[in-house]
């Protein structure tokens, strides 16, 4: 089976969408969403809407934490992320939906055992992936993580794959590029693809200022196969 592996939308509407498209032309089956569908860009509600639609299957993200109340915010994280409002129909809805999930499940698909986690192993809403955690996880043989915003693809020496698929809404490393992943489940074999996106002037005015900077970065992603879309 083909699954499509997106992650951190960020209230991204038109990046998610674009995103989506690309991936409906690679023919997956299944969507899988690591999490953090809010905050930062202005169409959280969109985004949740969207989300709970297709429908993906989700983790939790710790966005999502956040706008439940079980994970702190303070009011300078408040500023940069601005988070939707959690009343809002389509918001509370999703974070129904991620709280029942929570930020760390297994899957079975086509035999193989998917693990998904927002972030990292020991700390599923803000860590990072640690290959010696990874190793010692003799449940599964796959492990998929966001929350970096940066993608990579790794396979550990017990042939366990380690697979992030960025960001689909708010690239950290190269902010002219979204990124999604696409996991063929019968052989274990991964691509992540870079796809081009530029943010509307008038989205760019209602994002904060840090942001804005972090969108015109243009580090260099190696190994990376990119599609031009």
């Amino acid at each position: 089976m083909r699954l499509g592996i997106l992650s951190d939308a960020h209230g991204n509407i038109t990046g998610l969408q674009q995103c989506l498209r690309f991936l409906a032309r690679q023919n997956v089956s299944r969507y899988l969403f690591l999490g953090d569908a809010t905050g930062y860009f202005p169409h959280s509600q969109a985004v949740c809407s969207l989300l709970a639609k297709i429908p993906v299957i989700p983790v939790e993200g710790n966005n999502e934490a956040m706008l439940s109340g079980r994970l702190p915010m303070t009011e300078a994280m408040r500023e940069v992320i601005r988070p939707p409002d959690a009343e809002d129909p389509p918001v509370r809805q999703w974070l129904r939906l991620c709280r029942a999930a929570g930020p760390d499940r297994l899957l079975t698909i086509d035999g193989k055992r998917l693990r998904l986690v927002h972030a990292g192993l020991e700390d599923p809403y803000t860590g990072r992936m640690d290959k010696t955690a990874a190793r010692a996880a003799d449940d599964c043989d796959v492990i998929l993580a966001g929350h970096t915003h940066r993608p990579d693809i790794t396979y550990l020496d017990d042939g366990k794959l380690l697979l992030n698929p960025g960001s689909c809404g708010y690239p950290r490393d190269n902010g002219a590029w979204l990124s999604v992943a696409v996991l063929e489940t019968r052989n274990l074999s991964a691509v992540v693809y870079r796809i081009p996106h530029v943010v509307d002037d008038r989205t760019l005015q209602q994002v904060h200022p840090a942001v804005r900077e972090t969108l015109t970065r243009d580090f260099p992603f190696l190994g990376i196969q990119v599609e031009e879309i």
